[in-house]
């Protein structure tokens, strides 16, 4: 539980990060910066296992079409940064829980059970009431984080399902260098469609043209590269030695840590719709996720 504990709280760093550097680089600036600097890691991390070449000995399509499911996912999760406070943020990505749920039927052919099925709308509810529609709270941003946790629920699926036997170290690898193919093919694409020099918002900071960073900026920015390498490689080996009812409640840890960096970096204050809605995704996330553990030990 101590490897979890420590990987949520290493993951959560790159969020204040991104979120202070955001109204002067673009998204994928950060993305690309962050992938450059963590490269070298995981090719010294390879070479201990037995070379760069073990990474593409099996499983490489799926692990590559994981990655660009990551990489859509964490781009949707980032830009959601200019649109309301962190806390508001992971509250709704912690929805993955269920759409793992909902995906696992179609996906994996695995059956739920009723209980779950309630828990999963509990969730979706808790998720209404953070996001506010159509009363001026978080409104319609709220579908950022949303889709990215559904995108990162798919990809947890994909790892299920063709990962067993393909090291954590070779996941992360193989996202590192999609993200880092992915921000420059995308920024390229995307030059012609530059957000004006000053424009704010979620689309600005997807499409605003590439810039220099400052010092102080660069190192922030490049600190990303082995934060998100120490933190990617802990929850993976985790998630690999625990059951998920075990260590899902303490990955909800990282709601402590994002609400924490937003009132001390930021001074958000998350509000009563942002806590009951947090509450009651959570609460529904854990349950589904303990009740499977509970019914397959049941099964054994």
């Amino acid at each position: 539980m101590f490897t979890l504990g420590l990987g949520t709280l290493i993951i959560t760093l790159q969020d204040p990060i991104i979120k202070a550097t955001m109204d002067d680089y673009p998204v994928m600036e950060a993305v690309a910066i962050r992938s450059v600097v963590a490269l070298p890691i995981f090719l010294i991390l390879l070479r201990r296992m037995g070379g760069w070449r073990i990474a593409f000995q099996a499983n490489t399509r799926q692990a590559v079409v994981r990655a660009l499911l990551f990489m859509a996912a964490y781009t949707a999760y980032f830009l959601a940064f200019p649109a309301m406070p962190l806390a508001d943020v992971v509250a709704l990505y912690f929805t993955a829980p269920l759409f793992v749920v909902l995906l696992s039927r179609p996906y994996l052919g695995e059956r739920q059970s009723l209980s779950r099925w309630l828990a999963v709308l509990v969730g979706f509810a808790g998720a209404l009431v953070v996001a506010q529609p159509g009363t001026g709270g978080v409104g319609w941003a709220a579908l950022l984080p949303i889709a990215a946790a559904a995108l990162y629920a798919f990809g947890q699926l994909m790892a299920r399902r063709y990962g067993e036997d393909t090291s954590a170290t070779v996941l992360s690898f193989h996202q590192n260098w999609v993200y880092l193919v992915g921000a420059l093919l995308f920024s390229f694409i995307a030059m012609p469609f530059a957000a004006a020099p000053g424009e704010t918002g979620s689309m600005a900071f997807l499409t605003r043209a590439w810039e220099v960073p400052d010092p102080t900026h660069l190192v922030l920015l490049a600190l990303c590269g082995p934060i998100a390498v120490g933190g990617t490689i802990l929850l993976t080996k985790a998630y690999r030695e625990a059951p998920p009812g075990a260590v899902t409640p303490i990955e909800y840890m990282a709601l402590i840590w994002d609400t924490l960096w937003g009132f001390l970096i930021f001074t958000e204050i998350p509000g009563p719709a942002t806590v009951v809605g947090a509450v009651l995704i959570i609460a529904s996330g854990i349950f589904t996720v303990t009740r499977g553990a509970a019914m397959t030990r049941a099964a054994t």
